[in-house]
């Protein structure tokens, strides 16, 4: 054999053209890939490729999901180069680069009689699943750890990580539908089988709304029955229905001038539009350019549809992994809402009683007992709603010695359910902070699949019907942390877990301490900075200093923020970031909490609010005009952020830096040691005092 080499494929590499043809050649067990998919990979590092002698022989295609995963999506080798240890050395070069994260995963069908590569390619069966296309294939989900073993005690089980933790939802419209289930050899239907690539498993649910209906009546009886059949095998989003028409009033206004009138076409389009995002559908498939085209304006003109997209199946796939966030957590959806928790009372058990859960094959009376029960222990029952409108969530809580019960918590289909999923255990984490509980323990077997993904991601450990966090109040070594999680897991009979060792990698430390939050490791590779942040930032991001409008930061902020600056090459995510509060006519400058830096994106102002405006805070003008002509700013995307009891002050700087070594000013962001970091978070919180 002659030289192997191995190399990373960057923005506009011509390489890149050869391997979307290298893709295209094995495409029956690689599946369908788009062409913008490659190119964006290059952008990350998410493409590698192989050459013997110079000559291309194979690449691996991946992401890095917010799991800590690397999320294999191609691993192509050419035939003519097969058991030269290619696709060993692929894989070999993937872990070195990202051995920080938990491990590689990947699926594939099992009639591809690929199971004994995986298997010596050191990856072992993690759990099953069933592919997307029409003969529902079985499949195999495959994972190579990297040695992180003892994150698994604290982590969701290996099966449960399998899954992804965000869930696009898309509406097929009837010409998407029709290319999958009617017209096969179609040059459409060939473009629209990207949709149902076994990596999309897990990822992209298809869907259909009532606009197919609507199509439906406007076709010859004759086309009704089979594309009833292909409707049926997907499914169905219903939007109440006088939202689903207020949306469509409000498409025709935006679409017409004066007496100008739709055609039957334009009406159908509209309503494909309407029905979708009033069910809560991210986003409208279609390979109709002047229906997205003429989206744009829409869009701008109905302020309903902020979030929703009309796109083509390519860039669908292509953005997946951004738009599926961007829906599933979107806290500028409630910021300056009505919506907020109110308890409720005997008179709304009728309104708790629409979170039966059916799927899980509940009862009414069930639920109703359960319901009853609680009232007669006296245990509050919390509804998330508006004053007008029915609530999107429900949850109970009490505190029993040292365990947070949650015996009832749910989630209704509502266009926020992710949302409010997600902010409902940062809001439990809270609580229980608060109260001293050192394990958060959901018992309701009816949660439901929002609920149940939100619970892997946060990350929440299954064992039987429960649902467990620990809470660590602690700031300490590995070792200590480690010790107080196991003695805390034997309040709820879940078994000890390996202790954890120091020096950690900052991403696997970063995923330990979101799981044993508010623990603070000290003796990870985790970097620790302390960053200034004007009074005007920090009132609506950390919710300090306190403002005269603030609603309560569970609801109306959440988990999950970013804050935008200049460009600063100092800083690396994922890191621990101290916040220091500007002085101003009311306040002194003080540090005043502290977060977990997730990511750092550096783009023009556009791209970065066109990929971050989901978490609010400000809109694209006020952006422009932060970067005052700079073509590129900064985006810090941080979270579980907890405020100091004692905001530290100057002097109490001063003094401690003067003990364990630190910078004297803060012009901009600055690295601390993990020692002065250790007694600046003790210094604040009063639970370690």
């Amino acid at each position: 054999m002659g030289t192997l080499e191995i190399s990373q494929v960057g923005p506009g590499d011509p390489t890149v053209d050869e391997l979307i043809k290298l893709g295209k050649r094995y495409s029956r067990t690689l599946g369908m890939m788009p062409a913008g998919a490659f190119r964006e990979a290059t952008h990350w590092g998410g493409l590698i490729d192989a050459r013997i002698d110079g000559v291309l022989v194979g690449y691996a295609l991946f992401r890095l999901p917010r799991n800590n995963q690397v999320m294999l999506s191609h691993l192509c080798v050419d035939s003519l180069a097969r058991k030269s240890g290619v696709a060993r050395a692929l894989v070999a070069e993937i872990r070195e680069k990202h051995s920080s994260r938990l491990g590689i995963l990947a699926k594939c069908r099992d009639d591809y009689g690929l199971n004994p590569m995986w298997k010596a390619l050191g990856f072992h069966a993690r759990s099953r699943a069933v592919g997307r296309g029409r003969d529902r294939s079985p499949m195999t989900v495959w994972w190579l750890d990297h040695g992180h073993a003892d994150l698994f005690s604290f982590l969701p089980e290996p099966e449960l990580l399998a899954d992804e933790p965000d869930l696009l939802e898309a509406a097929l419209d009837l010409n998407i539908l029709m290319d999958l289930h009617m017209r096969a050899d179609s040059a459409s239907a060939k473009r629209s089988r990207v949709l149902i690539a076994d990596h999309l498993v897990g990822r992209l649910r298809l869907v259909v709304t009532n606009a197919v209906d609507r199509e439906l009546a406007r076709r010859p009886q004759v086309q009704r029955a089979p594309i009833k059949v292909a409707a049926n095998q997907y499914p169905r989003r219903t939007a109440v229905a006088s939202r689903a028409e207020d949306l469509f009033t409000q498409l025709v206004h935006a679409s017409t001038t004066g007496d100008q009138q739709l055609s039957p076409q334009d009406e159908g389009d509209l309503w494909q539009i309407a029905e979708a995002a009033a069910a809560g559908v991210g986003v409208l498939l279609t390979w109709d350019d002047k229906l997205r085209r003429r989206f744009g304006d829409l869009q701008k003109a109905v302020p309903a549809l902020t979030s929703f997209h009309v796109l083509d199946p390519d860039h669908v796939v292509t953005h997946l992994d951004k738009l599926a966030q961007a829906w599933a957590y979107q806290p500028a959806r409630l910021q300056n809402s009505a919506y907020d928790q109110v308890r409720a009372s005997a008179d709304d058990e009728h309104r708790l009683l629409e979170f039966l859960g059916k799927t899980s094959g509940e009862t009414r009376g069930e639920l109703r007992d359960l319901l009853r029960t609680l009232a007669r222990e006296q245990v509050p029952r919390w509804l998330i709603r508006t004053v007008d409108e029915p609530a999107i969530a429900c949850y109970a809580a009490y505190l029993d010695g040292q365990i947070l019960r949650v015996p009832l918590m749910r989630t209704i289909g509502h266009q926020l359910s992710d949302t409010i999923a997600r902010q409902l255990l940062w809001l439990l984490r809270r609580v229980a902070q608060e109260q001293g509980a050192r394990v958060i323990d959901v018992s309701d077997r009816h949660v439901g699949g929002v609920l149940t993904r939100a619970l892997a991601t946060d990350p929440f450990h299954h064992q039987g019907d429960h649902w467990y966090a620990w809470v660590i109040p602690m700031c300490g070594t590995s070792h200590d942390i480690g010790q107080a999680a196991n003695e805390i897991r034997r309040l709820v009979n879940a078994g000890p877990g390996p202790l954890l060792r120091p020096g950690l990698p900052s991403r696997a430390a970063a995923e330990i301490e979101r799981s044993l939050w508010p623990a603070k490791l000290i003796d990870t590779a985790l970097p620790h900075y302390v960053i200034p942040i004007r009074s005007r930032w920090s009132g609506d991001l950390l919710g300090y200093p306190i403002q005269l409008t603030t609603r309560p930061v569970e609801l109306s902020l959440g988990r999950e923020q970013v804050y935008y600056r200049t460009h600063d090459a100092k800083l690396t995510a994922p890191a621990r970031v101290l916040w220091r509060v500007s002085q101003t006519r009311r306040t002194s400058a003080a540090i005043v909490g502290t977060s977990l830096l997730d990511a750092i994106d550096v783009d023009r102002p556009a791209r970065l609010h066109a990929a971050l405006r989901h978490y609010g805070v400000l809109d694209l003008p006020d952006l422009e005009e932060f970067a005052d002509g700079r073509p590129t700013v900064q985006a810090l995307r941080f979270s579980d952020t907890e405020l100091f009891d004692t905001p530290i002050s100057n002097s109490t700087y001063d003094r401690l830096r003067e003990q364990h070594g630190g910078p004297k000013a803060f012009y901009g962001p600055q690295r601390v040691n993990p020692e002065l970091f250790a007694a600046l978070y003790k210094a604040g919180s009063a639970h370690l005092q």
